[in-house]
């Protein structure tokens, strides 16, 4: 196994790790205040990225053409997006210096999602690294149960793991039996996360029918469906709900699988309460001042990272009276805010690029969940693993898989 090979799987595998180290510049303050989002921060999964790719680049270093004819219109959309970040950030960012380092970090990620696509067509690559994300939804569900079940975190700070309780301020809770109940975060920044996190595992173990270890198999699937009911997460349960719908709609399990979620679905809706209605409340007020900030700026935006900046000067206040600083919960508004309609153009041509590459149905699941997670929440375009959930999404689909049945082609 070539050494950017096994760094890769060591990618794969440090997506649940959230340790890292914060930077705080003048840059990262927002009245006055710490903001996490423009910190520099350095995670352990960072380091792993770096020297996969220099690996990768330097092993690869007399096929860097082939490599391009290969994903050239990607490459290409991704250039010129990376490009026009970069640019604007210098030119009409409110604060440069937070844009660059952000920018950055989607360059990196950009380039992750390229090397990713080469590594995932290799059976070397695919089977372990499958079998590294069935051990990953087995580990992360289990303490995302073991969090629930005791309602407080269990010790794994040198995972990443927050110290939280029900105590803890802003904490998610979900209202279960009349009874309010802490949302587990796992080894992740939010449950909607390590939900994220363990559909787009199920997607690849679903979809992945000529990599079979049954026992780890049927192991991985009743522990990560377990994790997905205890995170809560509304978002999770619809997008692995349609990636079931795609995956299996021929099929008599798909009717099963759709009738046990159905159940599942009217049970946590019959006993939980309205709660989630202030949360409803804050999100449109974010999407509207997304939309304001738009069109203040309406063809370069704010610059990258600078959505909580522009948001700060606004008088806005979340239900519990805190004050209301965090991105809007929707990739494609926060992108236009801060990078304007240039910025919103490219980066759906980018993912109009990666449409056409999905050929299986494992593929279409995965993208069409890209999509409603990035619809919902913000996490895919600005925290560390749900960037790494999303560049390494797109190499998956970029990627010409070995493993691919014929039944399972879309085309």
């Amino acid at each position: 196994m070539a050494k950017s090979d096994f760094l890769f799987l060591l990618v794969l595998a440090s997506i649940p790790i959230q340790l890292g180290r914060h930077f705080f510049f003048p840059y990262s303050y927002v009245l006055g205040l710490p903001i996490d989002y423009r910190a520099l921060t350095i995670y352990v999964s960072d380091i792993f990225v770096i020297l996969y790719l220099a690996a990768f680049f330097w092993e690869n270093r007399t096929k860097i053409k082939s490599i391009y004819k290969s994903y050239k219109t990607i490459i290409n959309i991704i250039a010129a997006f990376n490009a026009y970040l970069f640019i604007s950030s210098l030119l009409f960012s409110l604060s440069g210096q937070a844009s660059l380092v952000f920018v950055a970090k989607i360059i990196i990620f950009s380039l992750l999602g390229i090397a990713s696509a080469v590594s995932f067509s290799r059976k070397t690559t695919l089977k372990p690294g499958i079998l590294i994300l069935k051990i990953a939804m087995v580990l992360e569900s289990l303490v995302l149960l073991a969090q629930f079940i005791l309602q407080r975190s269990i010790g794994l700070g040198i995972l990443g793991e927050r110290t939280f309780d029900t105590t803890t301020p802003s904490i998610a809770h979900v209202e279960l039996f009349g009874n309010q109940l802490l949302r587990p975060y796992g080894t992740f920044p939010h449950p909607n996360v390590a939900a994220a996190f363990l559909v787009f595992g199920l997607i690849l173990l679903l979809g992945s029918n000529r990599i079979k270890k049954p026992k780890l198999d049927q192991m991985a699937l009743l522990f990560a469906a377990a994790g997905l009911i205890a995170t809560f997460s509304k978002s999770a349960f619809a997008a692995i709900a349609v990636a079931l719908g795609i995956i299996f709609a021929k099929k008599k399990v798909f009717l099963i699988l759709v009738l046990a979620l159905l159940a599942i679905g009217i049970l946590i809706l019959k006993n939980t309460s309205d709660s989630s209605l202030p949360t409803i409340s804050e999100r449109m007020v974010l999407i509207q001042k997304s939309l304001d900030i738009s069109l203040l700026n309406p063809a370069f935006g704010v610059g990258a990272n600078n959505f909580i900046l522009e948001l700060s000067k606004a008088n806005l206040f979340s239900v519990s009276q805190i004050r209301l600083l965090q991105p809007v919960h929707n990739i494609f508004f926060l992108i236009l805010a801060e990078n304007g309609i240039i910025g919103l153009l490219l980066f759906t041509a980018l993912l109009f690029v990666v449409l056409k590459s999905v050929n299986t149905k494992t593929k279409l699941a995965l993208f069409v969940s890209i999509l409603i997670f990035g619809s919902v929440d913000h996490f895919l375009w600005t925290l560390q693993q749900g960037q790494l959930l999303l560049w390494l999404s797109i190499g998956y689909i970029l990627s010409s898989s070995p493993f691919i049945a014929r039944s399972e082609a879309t085309k």
